[in-house]
């Protein structure tokens, strides 16, 4: 094995697997990211995964510069997928659709004004989504009257967009001016050979925004989840059940309406046809905690069946194996688990845990079904992620990995968990990183606060990676606090009507347990989060005075108020107002922060919009006697730093501030912020 996590520029240069695609018949395509040539960027590339003997082996398959966005596997070693390698003399930037055959050179088969995305075959149809502007939507000949618009607006000149309702962003990018709009096509013409530019038919849906949809095996239906509003100008869902003909003939049947306390998705389709799985969440408000469940509808009857509850159940994922078996990934205390799931019509459904569990650290996600095996990607907070496969009909401790595909590189250090009881007597729990050296001294220390809030530090994660710190001499504390996923609904309870209340004293209770240690230094230490982890690190630094030597604060929410009307999610305002924004809001207590901290945002992120970094470097300048602020600006990230000089620059700038305060060591300002 290789240890090369211990350095930014190593991590960053690190390829990683960034998810796989399976058909029921066999066929297994992976992508793995790569830096390119020049370094500027991660390039993915479709992998085959073949058997050889007992092994399953990866062979690349792609070598584009462009390299592949996603990839579809038909039963016959035929390959689509989707690029944005240029074609022809069109040098304008978009994804377009291309065909890999088992033997010979990929072609493109298809390409629109905008982009082709979310390939899914359901029998001998592939269908994929692409953008219709507003005003074609209707048109007779919706493809050419938004090819007409298209160029209209290009000779133009034009990039507005007019909303008429809310959301208009989502995380990283403006919604419209195009709209998702589904389509089919025949997969057999493009396999033999057929141009079907001409032959493609829309899937006529129901008024709303697409959210997502899953095709019937035999490509007759599909079911759709697409946006709705409701009084107060807030967006839910609504689950629709319609017709894939070539006439566009039949009636669209709706299974989910909107409703003011529920947000429902669609999931698979039965291979009988017969079922649907339906993901709710029951949505977070002042007068209710968020709760997830999964459930089988039945299209006949209209009965829905809930086969798993918010007690089992964070995950995601969910395939049939046959129709009365699902299986999914859980979270499941600090690890995760893959689920299967009995669940025959008219009879109460049982689990089983098909992989994972207690007395080992994966966290299995993306399962998927493929002939008689289950192949899932898994981690380990000290393993990056691998693609595994294990018999359907066995439950495995320890799944196959595949080979060759990524190299065997882990990173120099350990991991011990450390437990304690919260001030409500519930146990919690962490893991920390340690150096696989006993220190000549006792450690600094640490605290990575976990976003979402619904998640858990359960797995390898390359934007808040624990290694090069623990290689720079560092323990590092991975806790997870109440509203953490894993723990039961109970746990989601705890803190979803307090964000400033139970978890942090969870993290603190944690905090402490870690400094008990012989080997934990109790005066050198530091708090660091992004997203809701950002959130905690703002409350941290105005709540516990010196007791950290500095802040690191990434993508945060700094006032609740403002928050709500600025960020994309149109149900955030719903959930804090007003108690929480009033009691729990971090700029409140600016006057109360005294230790440096780093401000990290990005320009383009609206899920936590530039405005609250930008207010909360206002607040640290004008209302703090602290010096040493800093503010990390990225114009060209979002949520998520994601070019890998961007990201290289994040950890050495991090580490940079934390030497600084927490080890008292001089100011360094990395090389690549010139």
């Amino acid at each position: 094995m290789t240890f090369r996590f211990d350095t930014p520029e190593h991590l960053a240069a690190s390829p990683r697997l960034s998810g796989f695609s399976t058909h029921p018949s066999g066929g297994v395509i992976a992508l793995r990211k790569e830096l390119s040539a020049d370094g500027k960027k991660y390039v993915a590339q479709a992998w085959s995964v073949e058997h050889i003997d007992d092994r399953a082996v990866g062979r690349q398959l792609t070598h584009d510069q462009h390299g592949v966005s996603e990839v579809c596997p038909a039963p016959d070693g035929n390959v689509f997928f989707t690029s944005g390698r240029p074609y022809g003399d069109d040098d304008k930037e978009r994804t377009r659709l291309w065909l890999l055959p088992p033997h010979g050179e990929a072609r493109m088969i298809l390409e629109r004004p905008g982009d082709v995305e979310d390939l899914k075959l359901g029998g001998e149809r592939l269908f994929f989504v692409s953008g219709t502007l507003p005003s074609a939507r209707h048109a007779k000949d919706m493809k050419a009257e938004n090819e007409r618009l298209d160029k209209l607006r290009e000779d133009s000149g034009v990039s507005a967009i007019l909303y008429e309702k809310a959301p208009t962003r989502d995380w990283d990018h403006d919604l419209g001016p195009d709209e998702p709009t589904l389509w089919f096509v025949n997969a057999s013409e493009a396999i033999g050979g057929a141009a079907f530019q001409d032959s493609m038919r829309p899937v006529r849906l129901p008024e709303g925004r697409l959210l997502g949809y899953e095709p019937s095996p035999d490509g007759s239906f599909v079911v759709v989840t697409v946006n709705a509003w409701i009084d107060g100008g807030w967006e839910r869902s609504e689950v629709w059940r319609i017709p894939a003909a070539e006439d566009g003939s039949g009636e669209p049947q709706l299974i989910r309406a909107a409703d003011s306390n529920i947000w429902w998705e669609t999931g698979p389709v039965s291979p009988d046809g017969s079922r649907v799985i339906l993901l709710k969440e029951q949505l977070w408000r002042s007068t209710q905690n968020l709760s997830v469940s999964l459930w089988a509808y039945d299209f006949d009857s209209g009965d829905a069946q809930e086969i798993l509850h918010g007690d089992e159940y964070w995950g995601e994922g969910p395939r049939w194996i046959d129709d009365n078996t699902v299986v999914c990934s859980a979270d499941y205390r600090g690890r995760g688990i893959v689920l299967r799931v009995t669940c025959a019509p008219g009879q109460e459904p049982s689990v089983e845990i098909s992989a994972g569990g207690d007395g080992q650290g994966w966290t299995y996600g993306s399962v998927q079904v493929a002939e008689d095996r289950l192949w899932a990607l898994r981690s380990r907070v000290d393993r990056p992620e691998e693609l595994v496969r294990w018999p359907v009909d066995e439950f495995s401790a320890d799944p196959a990995p595949v080979e060759g595909i990524l190299p065997d590189d882990v990173p120099a250090g350990r991991l011990e968990e450390v437990t304690t009881l919260a001030e409500d007597g519930t146990e919690i729990r962490a893991w920390l990183a340690l150096p696989d050296t006993p220190a000549a001294e006792e450690l600094p220390l640490l605290v990575f606060v976990h976003g979402g809030p619904w998640a858990s530090n359960n797995a390898w994660l390359w934007r808040w990676n624990p290694w090069p710190f623990v290689a720079r001499g560092y323990a590092v504390l991975l806790p997870d606090p109440a509203i953490s996923t894993g723990y039961g609904q109970h746990m989601i309870d705890r803190g979803q009507q307090e964000l400033g209340g139970v978890p942090f004293t969870d993290v603190m209770a944690l905090v402490e347990a870690a400094t008990q240690r012989q080997d934990i230094d109790a005066e050198r230490q530091a708090l660091l989060g992004g997203s809701y982890g950002g959130y905690m690190a703002n409350w941290v630094a105005g709540h516990t005075g010196a007791r950290f030597k500095c802040i690191v604060t990434h993508a945060s929410l700094w006032d609740l108020n403002t928050m709500g009307s600025t960020t994309d999610n149109t149900e955030w305002e719903e959930a804090m107002a007003p108690s929480q924004a009033d009691q729990y809001s971090p700029h409140r207590f600016v006057g109360d922060i005294q230790v440096p901290m780093l401000v990290i945002h990005g320009d383009k992120d609206y899920r936590v919009p530039i405005s609250q970094g930008l207010q909360l470097w206002s607040d640290l300048q004008r209302h703090t006697a602290v010096e040493g602020h800093k503010f990390l600006y990225f114009p060209d990230e979002n949520h998520w730093i994601l070019k890998p000089g961007n990201a290289r620059t994040w950890y050495e700038t991090v580490l940079a501030f934390v030497d600084e305060h927490v080890q008292d060591k001089p100011w360094h300002r990395p090389e690549l912020l010139g």
